[in-house]
């Protein structure tokens, strides 16, 4: 079952390509880029101006306030699979 975790988003390199950044449990930031496709926002960022929004996950493992997440590609820092606050999970 997927869900969709909060996070900033902003222009990626290439067209379709989003920059994604966020914050794991401990408050550790991550980024990555991604496609549309697993992204929502209201509004689409912009060259000069980032926005909240989402990126779709899988759950793997909760353990009391705490979430295992698999993310449609890796992180720069962490690779595919993050720990995060359940409370950043809709």
């Amino acid at each position: 079952m997927d869900k969709w975790l909060d996070c900033t988003i902003s222009e990626g390199q290439f067209t379709g390509e989003f920059a994604v950044q966020g914050k794991m449990f401990d408050s550790t930031d991550f980024s990555m880029f991604a496609p549309k496709e697993v992204l929502r926002f209201d509004k689409e960022p912009t060259k000069n101006k980032q926005v909240k929004g989402s990126i779709q996950v899988t759950p793997l493992e909760q353990k009391g306030d705490l979430s295992l997440i698999a993310l449609p590609r890796p992180t720069f820092e962490n690779g595919r699979t993050i720990t995060v606050k359940t409370s950043q999970i809709r």
